[in-house]
């Protein structure tokens, strides 16, 4: 876990609604790797610590690595072109030299039926395979997304710079 990593819940969830409801996203603030937690702050305002790995419990999923500056340079996305793909890199474990970003993978693009590689990183050649979407159940991601209307948090420092005063 590091922060900027924006996160779900994950299988060992048991925080009722902290996050508001099943599918709505966090950002990690602050990680404490010696005890395996991690304070996330939800986009609904609350933070609070959470088990990552410890008692091997894990109550967050990564949903996006593009925040802390993942980007695979030399690989495009095969469906929508972006060059650079940021975040996840999606490899189909099927066919040759495919590759979707994030976002055309959620969307459902390419072949259901086949398996991905899941690449979380740009400098190792490390991956998880990934089974195939097929018939795999799915939930909306919610929270603060680009064009999104926001105002100050708890969290909010920096007096007057808004100009909402």
């Amino acid at each position: 876990m590091k922060a900027g990593l924006r996160v779900v819940r994950g299988p060992d969830w048991k925080w009722g609604n902290d996050d508001t409801s099943e599918g709505h996203l966090g950002t990690v603030i602050e990680t404490h790797n010696a005890e395996r937690r991690a304070v996330v702050l939800w986009d609904n305002g609350k933070s609070k610590s959470y088990r990552a790995g410890q008692e091997n419990a894990y109550d967050l999923l990564v949903l996006d690595n593009a925040q802390i500056g993942v980007c695979h340079l030399s690989v495009n996305c095969d469906e929508c072109g972006e060059r650079g793909i940021k975040g996840f890199r999606w490899k189909c474990s099927v066919c040759s030299n495919y590759d979707l970003c994030s976002a055309c993978y959620n969307k459902d693009k390419h072949d259901l039926s086949h398996a991905f590689l899941r690449f979380e990183t740009n400098t190792e050649n490390k991956s998880v395979k990934v089974a195939a979407r097929k018939g795999s159940p799915k939930c909306e991601a919610q929270g603060i997304f680009q064009s999104a209307t926001v105002t100050r948090g708890l969290h909010w420092r920096w007096e007057n710079q808004d100009g909402m005063w």
